[in-house]
């Protein structure tokens, strides 16, 4: 690929690891480097697509913050050039739980206030915005009770009779968005169980009781 020769060639031996990781509708670079000043970030704007790009030491340090995004990048990675230590990542169910629920309740009370803003016209595309933004905290649900699955719908699946969840509606979305399926009920119809869902979530991973 251009941009990883492009990559290579900007920073060199300050390249520790160049991957690719999978986010449920998407892939996206990683490149994590020794340091990352100001002259390092000017040299890497000259780059058409634009990574995610951290130091060894913030990604190491930084997972009890981001315990979702780092769990995701472990399970969905792809080593392109470089060290791999990304499978070797300790992720904490504790912090995890807590960023879960931080999420959820985020979710909720984002769809809660598009769903006022928006004209009804522009409705469908925050319906098919659920699936992508709602993939990788799903994902930390499945890491918190040890569930496995095979592909996104599976994960519906799992996390549906894990959780005691109906996931029905996200299942419907993943379809519409990967062109198997169509709407088929009202806008609003859709909406409203994606509130539902999320409500349920969120209370749900508030009395959670988890084990590192």
């Amino acid at each position: 690929m251009e941009i990883e020769t492009k990559i290579k060639e900007i920073l060199g031996e300050n390249l520790v690891t160049l991957a690719e990781y999978y986010t449920g509708d998407e892939t996206n670079l990683l490149v994590i480097c020794n340091t990352l000043d100001f002259d390092v970030l000017q040299k890497l704007k000259q780059l058409k697509e634009i990574p995610f790009i951290f130091t060894k030491e913030e990604l190491i340090d930084g997972v009890d913050v981001f315990p979702i995004e780092f769990f995701t990048i472990r399970q969905h990675h792809k080593i392109l050039f470089g060290e791999e230590f990304l499978k070797d990542l300790v992720i904490s169910k504790t912090n995890m739980r807590h960023q879960l629920e931080f999420e959820f309740r985020s979710k909720l009370i984002h769809l809660r206030r598009q769903y006022l803003q928006l004209k009804d016209k522009h409705l469908e595309a925050l319906i098919l915005s659920a699936v992508p933004t709602l993939v990788p905290i799903i994902g930390g649900l499945i890491y918190l009770k040890d569930l496995h699955y095979t592909d996104t719908q599976d994960m519906f699946k799992v996390v549906s009779e894990g959780y005691g969840i109906d996931m029905q509606v996200l299942k419907e979305i993943h379809d519409i968005r990967q062109g198997k399926a169509k709407l088929r009920k009202d806008k609003e119809q859709y909406i409203r169980e994606l509130i539902t869902i999320l409500t349920a979530i969120g209370e749900i991973v508030d009395q959670l009781k988890v084990a590192e």
